[in-house]
């Protein structure tokens, strides 16, 4: 079987907008994504106080496991859908990854011709 090459893309926006960055990865090519849930601490978004009470931003991350090769089309996706070509939209970046396991149906659907069982 050929080994193939894969890259983690790491998305990272306001809560309420990764079904942006899933819904890019999808129509990209990708078979789909994990959210985290987080907070933000840049010294930007130090929150807002309401009441005294310190609010921060909340944040999901979108992890997505992709073939190295379909990585740019999908990364121009994430920020075309997702408006990360704005200030304080998000950002996206990727990791390459060096092994991988676990990922039987990317497997199944390279061995039979894009015919995905």
């Amino acid at each position: 079987m050929e080994k193939k090459n894969y890259e983690l893309i790491i998305t990272i926006v306001d809560r309420g907008f990764s079904d942006n960055v899933v819904d890019a990865t999808r129509e990209a090519g990708a078979s789909g994504g994990t959210i985290i849930y987080g907070r933000g601490s840049s010294a930007k978004e130090n929150g807002t106080s309401v009441f005294g009470i310190n609010i921060l931003p909340e944040k999901e991350v979108v992890m997505t496991l992709v073939e190295s090769d379909k990585k740019v089309e999908i990364m121009r996706a994430i920020c075309e859908k997702s408006n990360l070509d704005t200030e304080g939209k998000g950002i996206s970046f990727s990791l390459p990854i060096n092994k991988v396991v676990g990922i039987a149906h990317i497997n199944k659907f390279n061995k039979n011709e894009g015919k995905q069982e």
